[in-house]
């Protein structure tokens, strides 16, 4: 799109960033948050009796409870996306390099997680959408200029 003098048009910016960007942190915060309590239940609980899972899902698994997966998902896909989030709000370098990471891990957790339990459990579809949403908005331009230190 064009205005009136002919130059292009971008999304306005809020607080001096894109909204894209936003979009980014609110993904990436989501995600830490979501993460952090959920793999914390597991934490807490490992027969996964909190949230309403059974260890039978993980028969033919290496696991026996949750203890693992919730370790992982509370580290992988919780804390460190709050890190990002944090480093990402800093206009933190690496933190660009670290929302790639965050998202192609959380393709990993879905694709993972269909392959032990199966595929079609409530959060993985919008689990696998949020992870291609962070990815393109990561590659946006005006995304990638706001990590600059």
């Amino acid at each position: 799109m064009t205005d009136d003098s002919g130059s292009r048009l971008t999304l306005p910016d809020w607080r001096g960033r894109p909204l894209l960007y936003w979009l980014l942190l609110a993904l990436l915060g989501s995600l830490g948050v979501r993460g952090t309590l959920g793999g914390g239940q597991f934490l807490l609980v490992p027969t996964g009796d909190i949230v309403g899972v059974s260890t039978a899902k993980l028969s033919g698994t290496p696991f026996r409870d949750f203890l693992i997966p919730g370790l992982v998902l509370c580290s992988a896909l919780g804390v460190v996306p709050l890190v990002v989030t944090v480093g990402a709000y800093r206009r933190r370098r690496w933190a660009w390099f670290g929302s790639v990471l965050v998202a192609l891990a959380l393709v990993c957790w879905v694709v993972v997680e269909g392959v032990v339990i199966g595929f079609g459990e409530r959060l993985q579809y919008p689990n696998l959408l949020q992870a291609v949403v962070m990815l393109l908005v990561t590659r946006a331009p005006s995304v990638r200029a706001q990590f600059t230190e």
